[in-house]
């Protein structure tokens, strides 16, 4: 059996899985986020490895702890850990939802400029990690000179299971520090903090092990000593391997708070218009392109709170949606709720509702918002299809995959087939994927995953597939293009 840790941003969870892929046991354990200041967002870093070992222990407590043979790491990106020279924690994780180095993103990216700084890390624009780096240089130099060193939250929890700090690429881009083309922290991005290779964690192969589990760990969490552990990798790119989103073509497809998308490429391609980052994927010869569309559930949530509907149960949206029909009797939504903009457009956006007339209800609204963001999402796939990328295949994960009816509006108004994994934990079954990896170099990751992934539920487009092709033009047509 195999152990698959996802270190979330709320919870950590933890899997245990059988060689074919089914997932016998889970545990979890929440961790709390910090607010603090103006805009603030922090994590204590022993919270988290507490939680860790909480998860894990609640997973194997069937007895499965000595049956298992190799333990994997996902975990939330651009999460910052600095740590003095023996790995000790100096102050708390600052979250990659912590604002307060936003305005020096902006600035780096407006100083670089977004295409040489896309070309040099995959990222059009400086985030996360990268923007708290630049902030914690000005205000506390002595804060990242040697021999502190700079981690982050999987490697180092990583490091806590078995001595050796150390992730994948995936780990390093979310802090604009990994250069795909070289295959290793990129020398500029680095002088621009004023760090040194040596002061960042290990960089690894997801195919390589970390070490070996240590003594300690293994006493408190019944699992063998000594097992391998595998490097921290993004957790997007180990819900990829969780669902078998391994091929160019495929794209995996999250419907939760922020719908987000991660295309699979044979090659390195530049950021979609804009927006999100491509880096190297888990998957020996891949690429994964990440973006947000920064709207998604959210939306839902936002529409049902003003329409007296907030608590409403699935089966309850499901009804509704369906009640209103394709195309919503003329109800239209403009998806930007949240100020994030959207790939190839410009302009002030905002929310839009138009088309209300007095028949329509609350079901015809709620209808509306989700197709809106469905056609927002048909038009992020055209303009990836635009790269010559091409898209075969999306595979849906998150809330709105559990729906009978959001997968149907997404498959009809995106033309495509829709793949809806049933299995929650896609993140930590990637990283059980990958220890099984660690034991089986010869077999490749790829193949790894289409023999583990779960069962999906299949959508193909309908009846309404030509409705929404018409609105898709109307929809592109009404939005401020560059």
């Amino acid at each position: 059996m195999y152990l698959g840790l996802d270190l979330g941003t709320t919870n950590v969870k933890a899997v245990v899985v059988e060689p074919g892929g089914a997932v016998v046991a889970r545990g979890a354990a929440p961790v709390r986020l910090l607010h603090v200041g103006e805009g603030g967002v922090e994590q204590d870093i022993e919270e988290i490895f507490a939680a860790t070992r909480s998860a894990v222990s609640a997973a194997v407590a069937p007895g499965h702890g000595p049956k298992v043979r190799a333990v994997g790491v996902a975990s939330q990106g651009g999460a910052l850990q600095m740590l003095d020279g023996d790995d000790r924690p100096v102050g708390r994780v600052i979250s990659w939802l912590d604002a307060r180095g936003r305005s020096r993103d902006r600035a780096l990216t407006a100083e670089m400029g977004a295409e040489a700084l896309a070309a040099r890390t995959g990222h059009p624009r400086g985030t996360m990690a990268m923007g708290q780096l630049l902030r914690l240089r000005d205000e506390c130099p002595s804060l990242l000179a040697e021999p502190n060193r700079v981690g982050f939250v999987g490697d180092v929890i990583v490091g806590r299971l078995c001595g050796r700090r150390a992730h994948d690429a995936s780990s390093l881009s979310c802090a604009v520090l990994y250069n795909p083309t070289l295959a290793s922290a990129d020398p500029v991005m680095l002088a621009r903090v004023g760090l040194s290779a040596g002061q960042l964690p290990d960089l690894l192969s997801v195919r390589a092990s970390a070490g070996g589990l240590l003594e300690a760990v293994a006493a408190e969490t019944s699992l063998p000593a000594g097992i391998p552990v595998a490097p921290a990798v993004h957790d997007q790119y180990a819900a990829a391997l969780g669902v078998g989103a391994v091929a160019p073509g495929d794209v995996m497809f999250g419907a939760g708070t922020a719908w987000a998308m991660l295309a699979v490429s044979g090659t390195l391609m530049p950021p979609l218009g804009g927006a999100g980052f491509c880096c190297t994927h888990v998957v020996d010869g891949a690429f994964g392109h990440i973006v947000s569309l920064g709207n998604g559930g959210s939306s839902i949530t936002w529409a049902l709170a003003l329409l007296g509907k907030a608590g409403l149960d699935a089966a309850g949206i499901d009804r509704m949606l369906a009640s209103a029909g394709a195309g919503a009797g003329g109800v239209r939504f403009w998806p930007f709720l949240a100020p994030t903009g959207g790939a190839g457009l410009t302009g002030d956006l905002a929310g839009r509702l138009t088309g209300l007339k007095l028949p329509h209800g609350p079901d015809h609204v709620l209808r509306a918002v989700v197709e809106g963001l469905a056609l927002e999402f048909a038009r992020y796939l055209r303009v990836l299809a635009g790269t010559g990328q091409s898209v075969d295949r999306l595979i849906m994960t998150g809330g709105g995959a559990a729906s009978e009816i959001t997968p149907r509006i997404v498959a009809d108004a995106t033309d495509l087939p829709v793949a809806c994994a049933v299995e929650p934990d896609t993140g930590a079954l990637g990283a059980a994927m990958m220890a099984r990896g660690l034991l089986e170099r010869d077999t490749p990751l790829a193949d790894i995953s289409r023999e583990m992934a779960p069962r999906a539920r299949p959508f193909a487009p309908g009846k309404d597939a030509g409705t929404y092709a018409k609105l898709l033009e109307e929809y592109i047509a009404s939005l401020p293009t560059v």
